[in-house]
């Protein structure tokens, strides 16, 4: 194993990972002088990709978090955990300091960052952990490749609306498809701590949460009809989901 479980080593990775995911925004900004959003995104979409490349390789190479959880963590997957809890930590303070969301999006940074750091320092579920993150994150470039077609003025377009349409529909599968079969594995696994199993529980609900958003969203898009202009708030909500 090269990484261990010392809150030590666990607490000073975690602290670099967060500089490195702001340092990268900072760059953005100073490069390209883009907008603090636009910036924030591009780094969201960055880390998502990473770590569902990540988690599916360490599926791959196992354990399954459906079949196998609450085994040690592997390497791999301590890496994986580490990319995204200081990617985490990074945007809650982004959240906070540049565009105050939702309390339920708060609530999902808060509940990943303490689980995430469980997780690393008690030494197991590593294998839930990734497969969670993967399917979380496995929609986000989604999102945000439909934010920036907003930005750029091409909400009317077929792409904007293939893009949405198939990031809504993944969603849904995602979230209710693969989230339950690992919530059923997780909760009813004798290997997984139950702090692990509060924490699954915990971000299920959320997903709902977010969820139940989307199926509000969809439906005002609905009843307004086809080509039909809508309240400013509706059609600036990007449903802003991680």
């Amino acid at each position: 194993m090269i990484f261990s479980n010392s809150i030590i080593q666990i607490t000073t990775f975690s602290a670099i990972s967060t500089f490195c995911w702001y340092a990268v925004y900072k760059k953005f900004r100073q490069l390209y002088k883009w907008e603090e959003e636009f910036c924030a995104r591009v780094v969201a979409a960055i880390h998502a990709v990473i770590v569902v490349i990540l988690s599916f390789i360490s599926i791959k190479y196992g354990p399954d978090p459906i079949y196998s959880p609450g085994e040690d963590n592997t390497d791999l997957q301590v890496l994986t955990m580490l990319v995204s809890i200081g990617y985490f930590v990074y945007d809650f303070g982004w959240c906070i300091k540049h565009q105050p969301e939702p309390k339920i999006m708060l609530y999902h940074h808060l509940a990943s960052i303490c689980a995430i750091y469980y997780i690393l320092l008690h030494g197991s579920s590593g294998s839930e952990a990734v497969g969670g993150l993967g399917s979380l994150e496995l929609t986000n470039p989604l999102l945000q490749i439909r934010w920036l077609l907003r930005y750029l003025g091409y909400m009317d377009t077929i792409v904007y609306k293939v893009i949405e349409v198939t990031f809504f529909i993944l969603f849904l599968l995602v979230r209710l498809g693969y989230g339950s079969w690992l919530l059923i594995a997780v909760v009813g696994s004798q290997k997984s701590a139950i702090p692990v199993k509060i924490c699954t529980i915990l971000l299920y609900l959320i997903s709902l949460a977010f969820i139940y958003s989307i199926g509000r969203f969809v439906i005002r898009k609905l009843l307004r009809g086809p080509g039909k202009p809508g309240d400013a708030a509706e059609d600036d909500d990007d449903v802003k989901l991680s």
